[in-house]
């Protein structure tokens, strides 16, 4: 096989890792995200609406980043170990960094979640002394 039909296998391989398990995170999400944001849902709604937006241009930039237009210096015209390496750490490259900002999202969201209620209290008291 050439190298570039690999090459686009590849790029469509991680496509369908991001479309199916963008949607995937985020329907198993939005409990823990409205457990998270009980106080103030709208802003949970906002918020995952925005991190939505993140992870298609994170993840997206990561496969316009490792596409390759020209075989590289190692690789032949047709596909070898070198490239399978390359289109391997390619595909493993996406789902860590995935696994790794999903977990810093769980991680941080309660943390998130309690500042902003904080901040919403706040205002409300600041709110509830000015009316007095």
């Amino acid at each position: 096989m050439d190298w570039w039909v690999l090459e686009i296998i590849t790029t469509l391989v991680m496509v369908a890792i991001v479309l199916v398990l963008g949607p995937l995170i985020k329907h198993f999400g939005r409990s823990y995200a409205a457990d998270v944001f009980v106080a103030n849902p709208r802003t949970g709604k906002s918020y995952l609406i925005l991190m939505d937006i993140a992870y298609y241009l994170i993840f997206g930039a990561i496969i316009i980043f490792t596409i390759r237009f020209a075989p590289d210096t190692g690789w032949g015209d047709t596909v070898g170990a070198d490239q399978l390496k390359w289109e391997t750490v390619r595909i493993g490259l996406l789902l860590l960094l995935m696994g790794l900002l999903h977990g810093l999202n769980v991680i941080t969201l309660p943390i998130i979640g309690r500042l902003l209620s904080l901040n919403q209290r706040l205002d409300e008291d600041i709110q509830a002394k000015a009316s007095q």
